[in-house]
């Protein structure tokens, strides 16, 4: 047995421990050194920011750890940074190359800023990376092709990014979510996706996809989401899809796919919350088995050229539907059962939107319609071969936004009860055979901006009520049998109302050389300025209403307007002689200003015509000046 002495063994002991203070102070040198990279890395992107209206990078400086950096998150044992989360800062800048020497880093959040250039292509240094979200930013060029084999989720949805979707993402074994929607995505789905057995969520829609749904894709075995709307793609939907159990929304509307829907379509994809096929070339008759897809929130078949009846108990096991939109089909026989599927509606407490314009449905509204979601909000049923009533019980929807029943054979009266839907925003009864007044109550609908009530039968006199109303845009009464004009007020706001939707369809920065509908505008404000047509007898080859009216100005501008413009009383404040000498100064100046307005819009040249954009600023002006305070002093209606 050797002895060892006891200097050799001290002196042993002592080279162990500097070996591991060695170690231990290169470990710790490395780590410095580690750290700040990822210091020098945040600094970096910092630097490259250019608007951080929020202060969101204020804390990034040297006198807090960087660890301590607002956004910045790092790992307990090696302090290195393991999430950089800046989403929703309203910052402007580019993407560094730096972020590639993150290397610890896992989760990458920039979504809801401003980044623009290119996505670095060092994002392919970060091994460890598992979730990367760029989304609604104003990113440019292709996607990297060597992403992390670490990624499960990928959000670069909502940018300007080009070129084709990388095939690569087909080794992407991890991956669960692909969003790309909404880019300038070309070429095709890449086959290599169905390989990825983890893959839950695929969304590309919005892009200029082109090409055939891979067959692949519907073999995935934990697809829950599918959506590629709004894009090129051609071929059948693969069989595979349809018979996908797991998938819960099927979204591949405004493509150029053709085929059918499945009749068991309601069987094989029993898990089926949203379904969206519209605006392709499908055919083929309603798909029955839908009324046993219980879990639907959202069955959108519009524009899909469906044929045939509408199952009588659609809605039947549907609690949680919210949106049912069968509009622009071929649906229904124009008979009086056709609508028996609303009964079944009445079971989905949760529905808000229901549309099933540009049908044949025939028969009458059921009254079993009463019943419905207390939350609708939009009813659209025009189009069709509706006749009978317009049920009173319609008064139930007091959340309704938008009611459209317009181009059936109504009949009858307007119901009073109407004007209880006091959150209406657009109502659209046109094309009809409506009879009787326009009810009073019509003026309770303050909410109000789209008012469609011609080609009627309609009489009496425009409400008065209407002055109530007073976001009101559009108002269309003409082709019925009513009597009575408006005062010169309500006529006046009215033509502003009108010419400022034809600001909104042709705007006033780009588009102005509209110079047809200008002298269409002008003529028709002359006609009804002075209640005279340019075919009227008085007007020779050598008058025109043009001529008519402009050798009348100013002097005599109350000789050629129609006296029935005048016919508003005054008030009590205005009865004495000086008060009403200021209010019929006031109309004078107000009727110059107008048909100075008909006639610069009316002149025979085009290029002598008033543009869009001046015609508005005029009208503007007149109703500022002449009707902001009222023409009897009080303030009148608001834009």
């Amino acid at each position: 047995m050797m002895l060892i002495s006891p200097s050799l063994l001290i002196h042993k002991i002592k080279l162990l421990i500097s070996l591991v203070l060695f170690i231990s102070i290169a470990i710790k040198v490395t780590c410095r050194l580690s750290n700040e990279t990822d210091q020098l890395a945040l600094l970096s992107f910092k630097k490259l920011i250019a608007e951080d209206p929020l202060g969101s990078l204020s804390s990034w400086n040297n006198s807090l750890d960087f660890c301590e950096w607002n956004g910045v998150t790092c790992s307990r044992k090696h302090k290195r940074v393991v999430v950089l989360d800046l989403r929703t800062k309203s910052l402007r800048g580019t993407m560094p190359p730096f972020f590639g020497n993150l290397s610890f880093l896992r989760s990458l959040y920039l979504q809801d800023n401003n980044f623009q250039g290119r996505i670095p292509l060092e994002l392919s240094r970060l091994f460890r990376l598992q979730h990367l979200n760029f989304s609604t930013n104003a990113l440019e060029g292709e996607i990297p092709t060597n992403l992390s084999n670490s990624l499960s989720s990928i959000d670069l949805s909502y940018n300007d990014l080009v070129g084709n979707i990388p095939a690569s993402f087909g080794s992407l074994s991890k991956l669960t979510r692909l969003e790309l929607y909404t880019n300038n995505l070309i070429g095709g789905i890449p086959p290599s996706l169905g390989n990825l057995s983890l893959l839950r969520r695929v969304n590309l829609g919005v892009n200029s996809i082109t090409e055939t749904i891979p067959h692949s894709i519907g073999l995935l075995p934990n697809l829950r989401v599918f959506g590629i709307g709004e894009n090129k793609l051609s071929g059948t939907v693969p069989p595979p899809l349809y018979n996908s159990s797991t998938l819960t929304q099927l979204v591949i509307p405004l493509n150029q796919l053709t085929g059918s829907l499945p009749q068991d379509i309601g069987l094989t994809l029993p898990n089926l919350q949203v379904i969206s096929v519209g605006q392709n070339q499908l055919r083929g008759t309603f798909p029955v088995s839908l009324s046993n897809a219980s879990r639907m929130r959202i069955l959108d078949l519009s524009f899909s050229n469906l044929s045939g009846p509408v199952p009588f108990d659609l809605g039947r096991i549907m609690k949680d539907l919210r949106r049912l939109n069968l509009g622009e089909n071929y649906l229904g026989s124009g008979g009086a059962s056709d609508l028996r599927f609303i009964d079944s509606l009445t079971n989905c407490s949760k529905l808000e939107i229901l549309v099933f314009d540009g049908n044949g449905f025939g028969g009458i509204l059921p009254t079993s319609i009463a019943n419905l979601s207390s939350h609708l909000n939009v009813l659209v049923a025009g189009r069709n071969q509706l006749a009978g009533n317009i049920p009173a019980e319609i008064s139930t929807f007091v959340n309704i936004v938008r009611l459209g029943l317009e181009q059936n054979f109504f009949s009858g009266v307007i119901p009073f009860e109407i004007g209880k839907l006091r959150n209406l925003r657009g109502l659209s009864l046109m094309r009809n055979k409506l009879s009787g007044p326009i009810p009073a109550s019509i003026g309770n609908l303050t909410q109000i901006f789209e008012l469609y009530l011609h080609n009627n039968h309609l009489n009496g006199t425009i409400p008065s009520s209407i002055e109530n109303i007073l976001g009101l845009q559009k108002l269309y009464l003409s082709h019925n049998f009513l009597t009575g004009p408006p005062t010169f007020l309500h006529f006046s706001i009215t033509f502003v109302f009108f010419f400022t939707c034809l600001n909104a369809e042709y705007g006033t920065g780009g588009r102005t050389s509209t110079k047809g509908d200008v002298y269409s505008y002008g003529i028709l404000l002359l006609e009804i300025l002075t209640g005279k047509r340019p075919t009227d007898e008085m007007f020779t080859i050598r008058q025109s209403l043009h001529e008519f009216c402009n050798v009348a100005l100013p002097e005599r501008v109350t000789d050629i307007v129609d006296p029935r413009m005048l016919l508003e009383e005054p008030t009590e404040a205005e009865k004495d002689a000086q008060n009403e000498r200021v209010r019929r100064a006031k109309i004078r100046e107000c009727l110059v200003s107008l048909v100075r307005i008909g006639i610069a819009c009316s002149a025979e040249s085009p290029r002598e015509r008033m543009n869009v954009k001046d015609v508005i600023i005029r009208l503007t002006t007149v109703k500022e000046v002449f009707l902001g305070v009222g023409i009897h002093g009080r303030r009148q209606l608001g834009m």
